[in-house]
This record gives structure tokens, sequence and C-alpha cells, in this order.
């Protein structure tokens, strides 16, 4: 199993503020080209991925927006993590200010005995877009160990 800029499996400091704050990132162009710039990313994406993240972030309709920040991200899963038995890659970026790798050191891989985390430096939250290649290189390594 490989998770990529996964969220710890119980919420982490999350306060009611931070809830409404999350639910109005996506609330238009502007809060969204915000979004990707100040807490998604650690540089420049493509012109093509950011018009997709744009694209992407636009679709969704207020129930999904809302249901993320407001549901989803309390949802506290914590003791159902640990029953993972197969070896498991945990991808996060060094810059990623959404899940950053302390967090996921300190309140995910204890959970997961099988886990080991790989940290990609430079890079963000969206690190399949800003770092694609690197992303393929330990994917490879990691099935290659298998």
């Amino acid at each position: 199993m490989v998770l990529v800029a996964p969220a710890p499996p119980a919420p982490v400091g999350v306060t009611h503020e931070f809830q409404e704050a999350l639910a109005h990132a996506y609330d238009n162009d502007d809060t969204i080209g915000r979004s990707i710039d100040l807490v998604l990313t650690n540089g420049e994406l493509s012109a093509e991925a950011r018009r997709q993240v744009h694209e992407d972030s636009s679709r969704a309709g207020e129930t999904a927006r809302m249901a993320w920040p407001r549901q989803a991200l309390v949802e506290n899963f914590a003791d159902r993590v640990g029953a993972i038995s197969v070896p498991v890659l945990v991808l996060a970026g060094s810059d990623d200010k959404v899940d950053p790798p302390r967090i996921l050191r300190e309140h995910l891989l204890p959970l997961i005995p099988t886990a080991t985390l790989a940290e990609l430096g430079g890079t963000g939250h969206l690190s399949p877009l800003e770092v694609p290649d690197r992303i393929a290189s330990h994917l490879g390594a990691f099935i290659a160990r298998l």
C-alpha cells in the first residue's frame, strides 16, 4: 500500500475556526488560487496542473465541499489502521502544510507497524503534481523491494 500525502487517522489540532476556513477554501477562483499558492503547494505548478486543480476544485457541489471540513476531517479511525498488515510506504512532502511529515511520524506511523515514511524534499501537499517523477521513483523502488 502506498499513501501519498495522507491525513493522520485521527484529527490533530482541528479547531472550529480551522474547519470554517477549510469550508471556504474552494468557494471561488480567488480562494482556490490562494489555497493552491499558500497551502497546497511549495512552488509552481505547471499551467496545466494548476488549471486541473482549479477545475477539479470548482466541480464539487456544496454538499461535497462541506463534507470534508465538517465531517471527514474530524473522523477518527485510528483504532482500525493497526489492522493493516501489508507493507506501507507513506510519501510526504517536506513542506506539506496540510499534513506535514512531523504529524505523520507522530500520529500515523506508530499505528501502522508495517509503515515507513519517505520525505520528499521541497514539495507540498500536491506532490504528485509538483514532483511526479520522484513519486514514480519511490513507487518503483518500493515495488522492487517487495
